[in-house]
């Protein structure tokens, strides 16, 4: 081979490593190109958002590395999506829930709580990932957690606690262990459910148990006194025998009234007695009731006052139960009043609303008694109430008629001066009736 042909051979090498080199770089730059746009794929997916292309210029390899990390994408969409709605359907279950809600750790941190609980205790801060005791400041709470998560056993205990104001307030707080897969205990929830008022409740039907076997043990015990007297004395003279009759009947009358004061509480408290308003003329009203109220016997040495504006307001009420308001007042003030007897009852239209005052000269209530004086069978001089026949239920029915027509009712007294119960009525929408 001559020297041309040489020279001929060299260059095609030379030109075919050179096309090789260009198609090896061709690919290397296409090849880094495809990796940069994996590259910016999975660094968006990893920072959690959604390409808007997995569309990659490449080799098969690259395309089939893109359709994986399409697949992973829309795994982790749907994993977003089922988290959302898991975090969604919790914050609304604890929102709605009336009982407060805590999730701890095992080291006692607090991981989750609920506005309930920071409400019940009075919180001002997130009580988050701080220990039980430093959230509540309350021992017997941590004890709870510890007893939950020693023994991984729910707990349930009734507790008295203090909350931030100073006020006592009964819980019943449930723990239940939180177990993880592999059986282990990862920490514990807790629920606080406040029975205060039920146990308010319970205090209260005791009271009215004990209340009322009061009030019936000295009536019967005098019944019972009185028959084995005419039993054990058939010859007693007939003055005797009637005397004893009339005692009888006298604290008969006084369980009568009794159990007829009972029944009409209980239904008010229970929302029972259905109350008919009707406008009702506020001079003819009282005028017709002190006449009536005169007749009956021991009432006539009272002295009553009537004050009365110009021109009366209208007043809607139950007439028959507005009724039985006054007269309670009005047995009051007779019973808890000295001679000579003086009642005035006083009538104004203040801001929209009818005010009532029933005042009297009477022996008036100690500051110390004022707060008590709505409560049933509450006696400020017990001997007296008794003696004047009064069921001690007189007011506590005052009250709640008073409720009943959505109004209110307060007292003002003075100890050796008198005292005076204020009710409060809405003014009738008929504004204001001619005399």
């Amino acid at each position: 081979m001559d020297a041309t042909g040489t020279q001929l051979i060299t260059v095609v090498v030379v030109l075919e490593i050179l096309q090789l080199l260009l198609f090896w770089g061709f690919l290397y730059r296409r090849y880094q190109l495809s990796l940069r746009q994996l590259g910016r794929l999975a660094g968006q997916l990893a920072s959690g958002q959604k390409p808007a292309s997995f569309y990659v210029d490449g080799p098969a390899v690259v395309g089939d590395l893109a359709q994986n990390l399409e697949q992973i994408g829309l795994q982790l969409e749907s994993l977003q999506r089922r988290q959302q709605e898991e975090e969604f359907n919790l914050n609304v279950l604890l929102a709605n829930m009336v009982e407060g809600v805590m999730v701890v750790d095992q080291r006692h941190i607090v991981r989750l709580v609920n506005d309930e609980l920071l409400n019940l205790f009075g919180l001002k801060s997130s009580p988050l990932n701080r220990t039980v005791l430093e959230s509540l400041r309350e021992a017997r709470v941590e004890m709870i957690v510890r007893e939950t998560l020693l023994k991984s056993e729910p707990q349930r205990q009734e507790v008295l606690l203090q909350s931030t104001s100073g006020a006592t307030r009964f819980f019943e707080i449930s723990a239940v262990p939180i177990r993880t897969k592999t059986g282990g205990i990862a920490g514990a929830v807790l629920v606080f459910h406040e029975i205060t008022r039920i146990k308010q409740l319970e205090v209260m039907r005791s009271e009215f148990v004990a209340n009322v076997s009061h009030e019936l043990r000295t009536p019967l015990a005098i019944f019972r006194g009185y028959l084995e007297t005419l039993i054990d004395h058939p010859d007693l003279p007939r003055t005797e025998v009637k005397r004893v009759l009339e005692a009888m009947q006298r604290h008969s009358g006084r369980l009568n009234a009794l159990v007829e004061d009972l029944l009409v509480l209980t239904r008010l408290e229970a929302k029972q007695i259905q109350i008919e308003l009707s406008p009702i003329r506020l001079d003819t009203f009282f005028r017709q009731l002190l006449q009536d109220w005169k007749q009956r016997k021991n009432f006539s040495e009272a002295t009553v006052t009537l004050n009365l504006p110009e021109t009366p307001p209208v007043l809607e009420v139950d007439p028959l139960r507005f009724e039985q308001v006054i007269l309670n007042l009005l047995e009051n003030a007779v019973a808890y009043s000295n001679p000579p007897r003086q009642i005035t009852i006083s009538v104004a239209l203040l801001a929209g609303q009818v005010e009532v005052r029933v005042a009297d000269n009477g022996i008036g209530i100690p500051p110390s008694d004022l707060p008590h004086i709505f409560e049933r069978f509450y006696r400020v001089d017990k001997g007296r109430g008794r003696v004047s026949g009064g069921t001690g239920l007189g007011l506590s029915i005052v009250k709640h008629m008073m409720h009943s027509h959505g109004g209110t009712v307060q007292v003002e007294s003075e100890v050796g001066k008198g005292t005076t119960i204020v009710l409060r009525l809405p003014v009738s929408h008929e504004s204001l009736m001619e005399k």
